[in-house]
């Protein structure tokens, strides 16, 4: 009977082991430096790479999108391009947590408490959640454990490069260079402008008179009249009284009509012209734009963080191309969980 017993118990180990192992080895896509892609996080990536490759092509609907995953891409089936793609992403993503283990970096517990407390609340909209589940297919607590390994990679990469920021340097002749390259959004103008407002319950005549004001007023200026008293005493802005009219402003400003921001970045100083707007005539004066000399350190600043990413890009790279970190892919769940995706 105890022979029996413990042959009943042996084969019941084995029958457990068996489903163990089919569980298990249904639960990851691949392999990465000993560590695992899990189902959820490739079908996270996967999902993503979808999303933004029917966006690129402009297909909204349904059929269109059938058509799109139907049609060869230079003889290679679309959905094993987007495959492999979100494979590389989730590969990408895993190793940089792995060389942020390496390297013993985690979040702090204040860091940690705010990721958390933003995901909550975050959590508490409905469409946010109805996104989550069905449009990402995951669920709320998987795509909280990507979102805090996402800040973990986000903030040891940021680390990374403040830890390696010696390993680059900007010249005095590349500030420049990239100073005039991107001037309009480094740069910020000081203009004073009078607003002689419009509106669309005015009649023509209405609107006419309004254009004949800011011509006056623009002929006073010209011979030499002080613009920020005639602000104070015609503008329709209520900043005016306080400030004469004087703002300063970068081109990337939300607070001021596009007209006014192209006139200004395209201006000399001293100029002085009307522009008009869908609010009515600015009557504006170019005062001053900031030079290389004032955005000297800005400029040195923004081109070493653009040195530094592409430092960090650039060993990121190696680290995916080591050897060590070759995809092993778990083909039966890979092309299970792939082909489900696509059906829907």
């Amino acid at each position: 009977m105890k022979k029996i017993i413990i042959i009943v118990l042996a084969v019941l180990a084995v029958a457990a082991g068996i489903i163990y192992y089919m569980v298990d080895t249904g639960s990851y896509v691949a392999k990465v430096g000993g560590q695992r892609i899990k189902n959820y996080e490739y079908v996270f990536f996967l999902r993503t790479q979808k999303m933004v490759t029917e966006s690129e092509a402009g297909v909204t609907d349904e059929q269109g999108k059938k058509e799109l995953w139907a049609t060869a891409v230079d003889g290679e089936d679309p959905v094993v391009i987007v495959m492999n793609q979100a494979l590389e992403n989730a590969k990408e993503f895993k190793v940089q947590l792995i060389k942020a283990r390496q390297a013993k970096f985690k979040l702090t517990d204040s860091e940690q408490r705010e990721i958390n407390q933003y995901l909550n609340n975050w959590m508490k909209n409905e469409e946010n959640r109805n996104y989550v589940i069905n449009e990402l297919g995951i669920s709320i607590s998987q795509f909280k454990d990507l979102m805090v390994n996402s800040q973990i990679v986000s903030r040891f990469a940021y680390d990374f490069m403040q830890k390696n920021s010696n390993e680059v340097s900007v010249s005095d002749e590349e500030a420049r260079e990239y100073y005039n390259g991107n001037r309009n959004n480094i740069d910020d103008v000081t203009v004073t402008f009078i607003l002689i407002s419009v509106d669309d319950n005015m009649n023509s005549e209405q609107k006419t008179e309004k254009r004949k004001l800011a011509e006056d007023i623009l002929q006073r200026i010209r011979q030499g009249e002080d613009m920020p008293v005639l602000a104070e005493e015609y503008s329709d802005d209520p900043g005016a009284r306080e400030n004469g009219g004087k703002y300063t402003f970068k081109y990337s400003s939300e607070s001021y009509p596009q007209e006014i921001k192209d006139w200004a970045f395209s201006a000399k100083t001293g100029d002085v012209n009307i522009v008009q707007t869908r609010d009515g005539y600015y009557v504006i004066r170019l005062e001053s734009r900031s030079t290389f000399e004032d955005k000297k350190e800005l400029a040195r600043s923004e081109l070493k963080a653009s040195k530094l990413n592409e430092f960090y890009q650039s060993r990121l790279k190696e680290w995916v191309n080591d050897p060590y970190f070759n995809l092993v892919k778990n083909e039966k769940t890979l092309n299970r969980i792939t082909k489900k995706i696509f059906e829907k």
